[in-house]
């Protein structure tokens, strides 16, 4: 087992873990979107970067203000009514950002790929703008019966997928490199392996069922109880760990190691939410049709 690199990646996810709950715990409720689109545009920037480096041209700046458009959009029509966030206001930007991209791309006479420039950009606001968008509306999610005098109880939401994610990726890394011996997908990720995937699942599911049951009053607001954690819990770490891959099969495509340099022994921002982009909308869609 590689020890010094999973010391790394404990210091840095715990350290970014950190920030991300003081921002979202401390900061007034009008600073909030603020550090979710900042957020987005980092990953957004990221992925177009692999996106180029894998030879697929894009209009980088168009897609990432369209991820940030989704952010602001949805919270502040949020904010003014919850319903708001779960409405179509994110189609209607969804769909002047896609008339916006076609608009950029006509006054370009030398470029061979329309399709590919085209497809590159509007892949890259669903892939990051749409999927991180569910975590503004996990944030505004509210019920007349959720945590009395808090005015955002969705941070909790937040608590608990980062939870079940982000312990899934240590409990499938720990499991995996302790005893792994049967790979998942090698030409996708040649160091995961099933047994791995089985560990990570176990700890994703067991911890987040821990949190909720040590919380129970305040998820249970949201018909969150330990029994429901648990299913939930499975589906939540097979995101977690679909996420992690899908990320994986960019860089193979774009033969580089990471999405960035900024975290020690983790590689870039997209590289430590890969995970978390299809845990949210696995939770949100949860909370809306069977909780």
């Amino acid at each position: 087992m590689n020890l010094p690199g999973i010391k790394h990646r404990l210091i840095s996810g715990f350290a970014i873990a950190a920030a991300l709950f003081s921002a979202f715990f401390y900061l007034p409720d009008a600073g909030v979107p603020f550090v979710l689109a900042a957020l987005a545009a980092i990953i957004s920037l990221e992925f177009y970067q692999m996106m180029s480096a894998a030879g697929v041209a894009n209009f980088s700046r168009y897609g990432t203000l369209g991820s940030v458009l989704l952010v602001f959009v949805t919270w502040f029509a949020g904010i003014r009514d919850a319903a708001a966030a779960e409405g179509s206001w994110d189609s209607v930007v969804l769909f002047l950002v896609t008339i916006g991209i076609f608009l950029r791309q006509f006054p370009q006479k030398d470029n061979p790929h329309p399709l590919r420039t085209i497809g590159g950009t509007l892949f890259g606001v669903l892939y990051i703008g749409l999927l991180w968008n569910f975590l503004t509306k996990l944030l505004l999610f509210q019920r007349p019966e959720a945590v009395a005098g808090i005015y955002m109880p969705g941070r909790w939401l937040l608590l608990y997928c980062v939870f079940a994610a982000k312990f899934t990726d240590i409990g499938a890394y720990v499991i995996g490199c302790s005893f792994g011996r049967h790979k998942l997908i090698p030409r996708i990720s040649p160091g995961k392996s099933w047994e791995g995937v089985a560990g990570g699942i176990l700890v994703g599911t067991g911890v987040g069922a821990a949190l909720v049951w040590g919380l129970r009053d305040t998820f249970g607001a949201f018909g969150l109880t330990p029994l429901r954690a648990i299913p939930l819990g499975v589906v939540l770490s097979i995101c977690a760990i679909t996420g992690d891959l899908t990320e994986s099969l960019f860089k193979r495509a774009a033969s580089v190691k990471d999405s960035g340099g900024v975290i020690p022994g983790m590689g870039g921002f997209l590289d430590v939410l890969d995970s978390l982009l299809f845990t949210f909308p696995a939770l949100y869609l949860f909370l809306r049709l069977a909780a």
